[in-house]
């Protein structure tokens, strides 16, 4: 990791059938970028600068099923 950023995990909401239509789309090597859109803009309203582009790293196992996402950020900005 480069000096002053940070990784935030972020957690969006979701359905059962629209997280594995998302996670099947990722594990084809494509993007969805309004699911990495929202992760960026959740990252924001969280007062956080993401710095990067944001990664999907997989499904919750708790219900209801969140999607999960990294977003690179500025370590020591909170808005």
């Amino acid at each position: 990791m480069v000096p002053g950023m940070a990784t935030v995990r972020i957690e969006l909401d979701s359905d059962k059938q629209e997280a594995r239509r998302i996670f099947e789309a990722f594990q084809k090597g494509r993007d969805h970028r309004p699911t990495l859109d929202a992760a960026i803009e959740e990252a924001w309203r969280q007062g956080r600068t993401p710095t990067g582009k944001a990664r999907f790293v997989g499904l919750s196992e708790a219900e209801p099923v969140r999607l999960m996402v990294d977003v690179d950020v500025v370590s020591d900005t909170i808005h």
